[in-house]
């Protein structure tokens, strides 16, 4: 892969443009059809809205999932994976890109979630004083998402609040979307979160609900996976993470309470 970079690049461009920020949007250069065909036919219609040029000529960043940095080329027969490093300076540019992109994606995540009522989510909390809150994507069908419910008694007793949000993954005409529209119009929606994710056939019920939305929300703000955790501070923390390792970073990251 670092190989097929370093053609790429030697291919495409002697140079790197100077600029305070080598990897900021441009309006004036009008990105190729080709380019965001691309993007659109292997990442997806939400990825062909994040094309931008960079200083490379016919190279073309592209912003996937979580706020990962991939390149096609001009023609967009070619995607790239891997770091561009500035050689006169060895600053990794993708790096700082990355960075950048994250302290921008925070606060819309924070914003986000602020905006959903909490009576719109499936909710477990502390018996005693709710130290941190975490937000939780999830999909019933989900086998860490399922490991992660089976921790959810640890983190309560640490003093974390688990707030889980509907992200089934198979899109709004699976059975699992269906299973999650039983969990949220269930009268016990805990008790048929724990049976769902247990494998518990949960009894149909209809009703109107916020999982095809909570879907798009998830989407919106690069929500790809299950299970996916955003802090009360926006930070996005992809994956399953057994309960201790959590309670550690939320304990480090916003103080012991």
């Amino acid at each position: 892969m670092r190989i097929s970079l370093i053609l790429a690049l030697l291919a495409l461009s002697s140079s790197v443009l100077a600029s305070d920020n080598p990897f900021s949007n441009s309006d004036s250069q009008q990105i190729p059809s080709a380019v965001t065909d691309t993007a659109k036919k292997i990442f997806g219609e939400e990825a062909s809205k994040k094309v931008a040029p960079t200083p490379l000529t016919g190279l073309y960043e592209v912003i996937v999932g979580n706020g990962d940095v991939l390149y096609i080329t001009k023609d967009g027969g070619h995607i790239i994976a891997g770091n561009v490093f500035e050689a006169g300076t060895g600053k990794n540019l993708t790096k700082e890109r990355q960075n950048e992109l994250r302290q921008d994606a925070n606060p819309r995540r924070e914003k986000a979630m602020n905006a959903v009522d909490e009576t719109e989510m499936v909710v477990f909390a502390p018996e005693g004083e709710t130290k941190y809150t975490v937000n939780v994507f999830t999909d019933v069908d989900c086998g860490y998402c399922a490991k992660f419910h089976e921790e959810r008694k640890a983190l309560n007793e640490g003093g974390v609040k688990v707030r889980y949000l509907a992200f089934p993954r198979a899109g709004v005409k699976s059975a699992t979307y269906k299973t999650m529209v039983s969990v949220w119009c269930a009268a016990d929606r805990q008790q048929a979160m724990t049976d769902a994710k247990a494998r518990i056939k949960v009894k149909s019920a209809k009703c109107k609900n916020p999982v095809k939305d909570q879907l798009e929300l998830g989407q919106s703000i690069g929500i790809t996976g299950t299970p996916a955790m955003v802090l009360s501070d926006g930070e996005l923390v992809p994956g399953y993470m057994p309960a201790k390792n959590l309670i550690s970073l939320l304990e480090k990251k916003f103080g012991k309470k």
